[in-house]
């Protein structure tokens, strides 16, 4: 379940070099008037072309709905007309899916940000950076509560060498890492290996100030000037 974001074009570009292509695609394409976004060139993966566009050259098969809602109506039910059973979820980043999607029976496979509960919410990649020192990925089924379902896997990675790259850049890479990774045990093993969440009280993360968020980017060059 995608939109058109660097997080989406991450994934397929992972997805397709290591012959793991979705059965099925619902997008979404931001709804009637939706201007087509651009991203800036990144190291990692080709964030230039968009979503869509792959999604056709790997002929995939897929569900577009014109909509930016992913609780819309309209994408209950092409979630509940798709043939899988499980989707991996690349939609409107922010986005709280709401009973009626998550009633369809489908499991929605989201790669978080941070490693959980230690770190849910937003923008916890860089929280992650000031507290810890280190980026995280948590592969967690999505339910009402916020970065608070069942965990397939996490993942701790290093602060990437140039932190002004971590939105369009990083950030979606080390999640498509850990994804990969998730895939490849289902092909194995032909199920997901999911269990609840530790029960260590967690923290939940809110939108971090444009200032601190400078700061976590910062961060890395003070160490190396004190280093040099």
């Amino acid at each position: 379940m995608a939109v058109d974001s660097s997080r989406t074009r991450a994934y397929l570009a992972a997805l397709a070099h290591h012959a793991l292509l979705p059965a099925h695609v619902i997008y979404l394409t931001g709804g009637p008037g939706a201007e087509k976004r651009s991203f800036p060139a990144v190291p990692y993966f080709d964030n230039l072309t968009p979503a869509l566009d792959t999604i056709k050259k790997l002929s995939l098969p897929c569900h577009i709905v014109d909509t930016g809602d992913v609780n819309s109506p309209e994408v209950v039910a092409a979630a509940q007309a798709t043939p899988v059973d499980a989707l991996i979820y690349s939609g409107p980043g922010g986005a709280i899916l709401r009973r009626a999607l998550l009633s369809t029976g489908k499991r929605f496979l989201h790669i978080h940000p941070g490693i959980v509960p230690h770190f849910r919410g937003s923008t916890t990649v860089y929280y992650s950076l000031l507290i810890a020192g280190n980026c995280g990925a948590s592969a967690i089924f999505l339910e009402e509560q916020i970065d608070a379902g069942p965990v397939l896997a996490m993942r701790i990675y290093p602060p990437p060498a140039d932190r002004t790259t971590i939105d369009h850049g990083y950030d979606p890479s080390i999640r498509s890492d850990l994804l990969v990774r998730v895939l490849k045990d289902y092909q194995a093993t032909g199920e997901f290996q999911a269990r609840p969440q530790s029960a260590t009280p967690g923290e939940t993360y809110y939108i971090m100030h444009p200032v601190l968020r400078h700061v976590a980017i910062l961060s890395n060059r003070d160490s190396e000037k004190q280093a040099g």
